[in-house]
């Protein structure tokens, strides 16, 4: 019985130095730098170039995306609107408004800015012919007292 447990002992032992020879080898030649574990030539043929062409089809997605939300605004270039008596234009924040023929008068809590003569106007005020009005809050905007034509330049709902 004791024979069997050192014989037990001296293979477990055995066993044991393996591993750490196995171990300690494998350590010692993990690559060098003629042979390394990963091929300089596999990072530049294949890696590199698959890596590449990955991100530069997500970039090319992500642009095509952004050109196409950008072509879908209209903020470069100002719009005739014609607005009946009575109607009204809410603006959103930052719209540009000028009034090219007919009256009306601001709209909304916040009123509009009359960029041209450097003015606070608010709201039921009349608003000057062909002055660059600017919507400081979204909502604000114009109410129509005879049909109007107005140019906008931004986002807008006409009610």
């Amino acid at each position: 019985m004791k024979n069997k447990k050192i014989a037990l002992l001296i293979v477990a032992v055995l066993i044991l130095a393996a591993g750490i020879g196995v171990g300690a080898y494998a350590a010692s030649n993990y690559g060098t730098k003629d042979d390394p574990l990963v091929a300089k030539s596999y990072l530049d043929k294949t890696l590199t170039p698959r890596l590449q062409a990955e991100f530069e089809a997500r970039l090319d997605s992500e642009v095509k995306k952004l050109e196409d939300e950008i072509s879908g605004l209209d903020v470069a270039n100002f719009k005739a609107i014609s607005l009946k008596s009575g109607q009204s234009l809410a603006a959103s924040s930052g719209c540009e408004i000028i009034l090219r023929s007919g009256s009306a008068e601001v709209l909304g809590e916040g009123g509009l800015s009359d960029v041209t003569a450097g003015a606070s106007l608010s709201a039921g005020q009349a608003i000057s012919k062909d002055h660059l009005l600017m919507a400081a809050t979204s909502g604000d905007g114009i109410s129509a007292t005879t049909d109007a034509t107005v140019l906008i330049r931004g986002g807008y709902k006409i009610s």
